[in-house]
């Protein structure tokens, strides 16, 4: 009876998100022992006490867990990531999430008759079949679908369109190792993964529009007058410097944010240099003859293209460079 006590006076504590792992563990021990108990007891008032002890134990749980959902929801810290990085929401969101799959079985059962209102006929093209998964499986998407409109939300907070598209891609994608490579990645499925790994992909698109189409404005031969041989030097000038202007303002603010993933860094460095390096080297080629070799080419005319490709690489690995010092590195 005492060890009954304890387990009640567990049940009846203040619930908060850490606990629900050891009151599983203490369900699961209660409900493995419970027929053992039943034969050791020789009064109906001891059984009914040791299974209303486990009905407790299993309405602490679910309420836990409700605790928990509504935690993340309403989580609305309006501090930015300075470098875009994942933030720690998502990080104990996730890894919580991870550990909660080890109870699958015991949270299938407490929460086969939990309340779906949470759900919207929109969830089903989130990627996955609601009527065809488990319980534990419906709440957990609820839960991370949850995450992920408040990781929206908190994108917002950048004034930097082009920032907060990193910090959508870094979270998102984050989400998404977390569940792949995890028993997680059982319960929601393919689809599911393959849907956000799209959106990664979209909020690459918008970076780069967001990030890259001023810069590569200056490159368009529209405003400098004439075909490429009697083209106004003056504003073949003024575009060289427009450039190299947004080009060294870009360079010294996105090295200093951070991709920790190396596959999605490469792939937004190739994406970046497939529109960049082709339409410099291009504008170079049918305008830059008519500087070169005047006074003071090398103030407007400061990059190859060799040099930008170089110079690309530096970004998104957290760490600012300083440019001032940047210089056409060869003609």
């Amino acid at each position: 009876m005492q060890l009954l006590n304890f387990g009640e006076a567990v049940a009846i504590g203040r619930r908060s998100p850490e606990k629900l792992f050891r009151i599983l563990d203490m369900y699961d021990a209660l409900d493995d022992v419970l027929p053992d108990l039943e034969i050791m007891m020789t009064d109906e008032f001891g059984v009914c006490e040791a299974r209303g002890v486990l009905g407790a134990l299993g309405d602490a749980a679910r309420g836990t867990f409700c605790e928990f959902e509504n935690a993340v929801q309403n989580e609305a810290s309006r501090k930015p990531m300075l470098s875009g990085e994942i933030h720690p929401l998502a990080r104990y969101v996730m890894n919580y999430v991870r550990l909660l799959v080890d109870y699958s079985k015991t949270l299938n059962f407490l929460l086969e008759d939990a309340d779906d209102d949470g759900f919207t006929n929109d969830d089903a093209e989130n990627g996955l079949e609601l009527e065809n998964v488990s319980p534990i499986a419906r709440r957990l998407l609820l839960l991370i679908t949850t995450l992920e409109s408040n990781l929206d939300e908190k994108s917002k907070l950048y004034e930097d369109g082009a920032m907060r598209y990193i910090f959508l891609m870094n979270n998102i994608l984050y989400i998404v190792q977390k569940v792949k490579d995890s028993e997680l990645g059982k319960l929601l499925g393919d689809r599911w993964v393959r849907k956000r790994r799209g959106q990664v992909r979209q909020y690459a698109t918008s970076y780069l529009r967001a990030s890259w189409s001023k810069t590569l404005s200056c490159l368009k031969d529209e405003g400098i007058g004439g075909s490429s041989s009697n083209a106004s030097k003056v504003a073949l000038k003024e575009r060289f410097k427009s450039f190299n202007a947004c080009f060294e303002d870009i360079y010294r603010i996105q090295t200093a944010w951070k991709v920790p993933d190396s596959q999605l860094r490469e792939e937004l460095r190739i994406s970046i240099s497939e529109k960049v390096i082709p339409a410099y080297r291009s504008f170079m080629g049918r305008f830059g003859s008519q500087l070169e070799g005047g006074r003071h080419a090398g103030k407007y005319i400061k990059y190859t293209p060799d040099d930008l490709e170089n110079y690309l690489l530096d970004l998104f690995e957290g760490t600012p460079c300083v440019i001032h010092h940047l210089r056409r590195k060869s003609t």
